[in-house]
């Protein structure tokens, strides 16, 4: 397949078509959003062999791979926005205090208008059409940008959305570092970018010129943590599994291990040990070991294997033609080599040690906050402690990556490693705007009408109390002078004997109900 050309001049009437079309209102519609997740789906299910085909010719994934990381998530994600889109769309009641009532108060979760989605080369389809999906969910028309490092992935994203979307809302351009940097100049009402922090700063960068909002999930230095009382078994295969699928070419992987020094040899054993079963012998002849995506990302690779000074205790080959790189651990490489310092994104791990997990916390807030931070081990003192005193995208305890795959959890990163976040709610919401509004009463007696001028020592004394209960909501306001009014009636009509003849009017009525109940 060709490579992927670039092609600006197509990206201004592109914009211009979706903007006209968000501007009849047609995607708000919410009959309309889910007749195009509904299609969407069945393109992700009758496209699903063309998926795996163009993934394992970008990445060389094996069709279970391919599944698990690609189109049996990706379809789960668009399900999920299908699932939930009455619910997440309806008109929200929140409380009016009483200060600025009496009125009623609610949230209406609107689209932006046009979203662009900026995929990864990774994983394509799963940085791609989720998003997407989300934005859809959210009554919003979307402009799809694939990586051109992935571009057979590119191509067939393009043939779903071109086939089994309304192409007046939605559209993909495919296209290489030019197309990048002129789409990203648009004045769009949102961009989804996945990436490495430095791109990410790009894509700000050039947003910010027309006050483009962003949602940025980015990669950097996911840390691991392997406590002394874990175990040793779990915990090595799922580091292998988050490290190593997809050749270490994943945001969230683990990029390096700290393990505690008293378990440091049963850890390195267990990880050669599982690594071989995983993988076999000889990992490039393994169908479950992935390709490196380029020869260039390979030579990367291979530069930061030359000047950490650490010990290679496994792996460490490299072939540029093949796009191999084997399973590599590294104890102790040098903390500021490029291997400590690069986001790795390969099938490298280096191994540090600790004895007190306050040295580790230290480690980590002194470096850019990453995507993901991971322990192993059931110490709940070391846990508590990670949880209040780092900072990251997200915490995970004794697994590593499948935290992505629960809708329920936000996911995004925090400082270096992106802001904002998607999935489940959190993605709908993240491609909407809160728009609140507010239905004032015409009621204008006092004490309501006390804000107008001219103001007297009354007036003022009287708003200063309101304003010292600012936060009650008007609900509990008038519950409550309902029930005073009501106790004050009974009162009164006690007093003036009135409940006495109610009672004696209504005891016979109240007798013979009773009686026919008993029958």
């Amino acid at each position: 397949m060709a490579q992927i050309q670039d092609n600006t001049d197509i990206i201004q009437p592109t914009f211009l078509k979706l903007k006209e079309t968000f501007n009849t209102h047609k995607t708000k519609c919410l009959k309309f959003r889910k007749a195009q997740l509904k299609s969407l789906l069945r393109g992700l299910e009758e496209m699903e062999q063309e998926f795996h085909t163009a993934i394992e010719k970008d990445l060389g994934v094996t069709l279970f791979s391919s599944q698990i990381t690609s189109t049996i998530v990706t379809k789960a994600d668009v399900e999920n926005q299908l699932t939930h889109i009455d619910e997440w769309s309806k008109e929200e009641n929140v409380d009016t205090p009483f200060v600025i009532g009496p009125g009623s108060s609610k949230i209406i979760y609107e689209p932006l208008g046009v979203v662009l989605v900026i995929a990864a080369w990774n994983y394509p389809l799963f940085t791609g059409i989720p998003p997407m999906a989300a934005a859809i969910a959210a009554g919003n028309c979307v402009i799809l940008k694939p990586s051109e490092i992935a571009p057979h992935s590119s191509q067939a994203m393009y043939n779903l959305v071109t086939k089994y979307l309304d192409p007046s809302c939605y559209a993909v351009i495919q296209g290489g570092v030019e197309v990048s940097k002129k789409i990203t100049t648009l004045p769009l009402d949102l961009i989804i970018f996945t990436g490495s922090p430095e791109k990410g700063k790009l894509v700000a960068k050039a947003a910010s010129e027309n006050l483009v909002p962003c949602i940025l999930e980015l990669g950097g230095k996911s840390p691991t943590i392997v406590d002394k009382d874990c175990n040793l078994n779990v915990t090595a295969q799922r580091i292998i599994q988050g490290r190593f699928t997809n050749a270490g070419q994943t945001c969230v992987a683990c990029d390096y291990v700290f393990v505690h020094q008293t378990i440091k040899d049963a850890f390195i054993n267990e990880m050669k040990t599982e690594l071989k079963r995983f993988f076999g012998e000889n990992p490039q002849n393994s169908n479950d070991y992935s390709k490196i995506v380029t020869e260039f990302h390979t030579q990367r690779l291979q530069e930061l294997l030359k000047d950490h000074q650490g010990q290679v205790v496994l792996g460490g080959q490299v072939n540029v033609n093949q796009r191999y790189v084997e399973p590599t651990i590294i104890l102790q490489p040098k903390i500021d080599s490029k291997l400590m310092t690069e986001e790795i994104f390969g099938p490298i791990l280096p191994i540090l040690l600790f004895e007190n997990i306050d040295e580790v916390i230290q480690f980590i807030n002194a470096r850019p906050k990453p995507l993901a931070l991971y322990y192993y081990g059931s110490n709940s003192k070391n846990k508590k402690l990670i949880e209040q005193q780092t900072s990251s995208g997200a915490i995970v305890h004794n697994d590593s990556v499948f935290h992505l795959l629960n809708p329920h959890l936000p996911f995004g990163g925090v400082g270096n490693s992106g802001y904002g976040a998607y999935h489940g709610i959190t993605g709908f919401k993240g491609c909407s705007h809160a728009k609140p509004v507010f239905a004032k009463s015409t009621l204008n007696i006092y004490p309501f009408n006390i804000r107008y001028p001219p103001y007297t020592k009354h007036k003022l004394q009287t708003l200063s109390l309101f304003f010292k209960f600012a936060e009650l909501p008007q609900r509990h306001v008038v519950n409550a002078t309902l029930l005073v009014s009501f106790v004050v009636a009974l009162k009164l009509a006690q007093k003036k004997g009135y409940l006495k003849k109610l009672f004696e009017i209504s005891k016979p009525y109240v007798e013979k109900v009773w009686k026919q109940v008993n029958l």
